[in-house]
């Protein structure tokens, strides 16, 4: 009981901290370029992805260097990401990358707390976000940034939604779309400025935020589409998404709700 109650609490230390912009990253390779584009992705379970992941984003093509900010939520694999990192340097688009090594998983969640993070130190505009299981094309950050708006989410993995519920979808192809996974979008850093997008989210939803993004966006006004830009998943075996296809239903139900009005109305902005 009392490791429990001490898992718990470090939990709320670690989501406060990350709401507020506060945890530290570690400068792993050079240093963020003046114009950079920041692309955040989550690691999880695939170190010998990253190697491929730093190439991919070497080799963009574009006017403009890319950021890359990490956040590994696997303690044991934080070894194998060091010494990976230790023998990169700037290469090509790759201008810099910063590391998070959580001390718990909390998920694809972590990503905005970078956004949080990005806009404690001043920046606006645009962020990639992406996946270590998705391979790219050269044209990929291109692409998304060309579709880009500051008041849209946007990106490949994208569907459009039926009254059925959450399994009740079709690909959104050239159109506006209902649902934009995480993986593989552009969107503004600033949907994080309303302190809701952590204050209003449940924790036993802790590990869906790419429908809590969704929804934020949604009551935010902003609008949601599909982005044509070349990549491919890999590893998908891996992934946490396997064990939250119930919850993912439920929790699409729940913000459907008046409960889920109710609570984006009262919670801390």
């Amino acid at each position: 009981m009392i490791r429990r109650r001490l898992g718990l609490l470090a939990r709320s230390v670690l989501l406060g901290l990350g709401a507020r912009g506060l945890v530290p990253a570690r400068r792993a390779v050079g240093s963020p370029a003046a114009g950079a584009i920041p692309v955040v992705m989550c690691l999880w379970n695939r170190p010998d992805r990253l190697e491929r992941a730093l190439d991919g984003i070497a080799a963009q093509q574009g006017d403009r260097p890319v950021r890359l900010m990490l956040w590994n939520n696997q303690r044991r694999d934080r070894a194998r990401y060091a010494e990976i990192l230790r023998r990169r340097r700037p290469d090509r688009a790759l201008a810099s990358v910063e590391i998070v090594d959580s001390p718990l998983n909390i998920g694809g969640l972590a990503r905005f707390f970078l956004l949080a993070r990005l806009r404690r130190t001043g920046f606006a505009g645009p962020v990639i976000l992406l996946d270590d299981d998705q391979e790219i094309s050269p044209t990929f950050i291109s692409d998304l940034l060309a579709a880009s708006t500051p008041t849209s989410v946007r990106g490949v993995w994208a569907w459009t939604t039926g009254s059925g519920g959450y399994w009740d979808r079709t690909p959104a192809i050239g159109e506006d779309a209902g649902y934009v996974g995480t993986g593989g979008c552009v969107l503004d850093a600033s949907i994080v400025d309303d302190r809701r997008f952590f204050t209003a989210l449940p924790l036993r939803y802790l590990y869906l935020e790419d429908i809590w993004m969704n929804s934020v966006a949604h009551r935010l006004g902003w609008t949601l589409a599909h982005v044509d830009a070349g990549y491919s998943f890999v590893d998908e075996e891996v992934g946490q998404h396997h064990a939250l296809a119930d919850a993912k239903a439920e929790f699409f139900d729940y913000l459907r709700s008046p409960a889920a009005d109710r609570a984006w109305a009262s919670a801390r902005r």
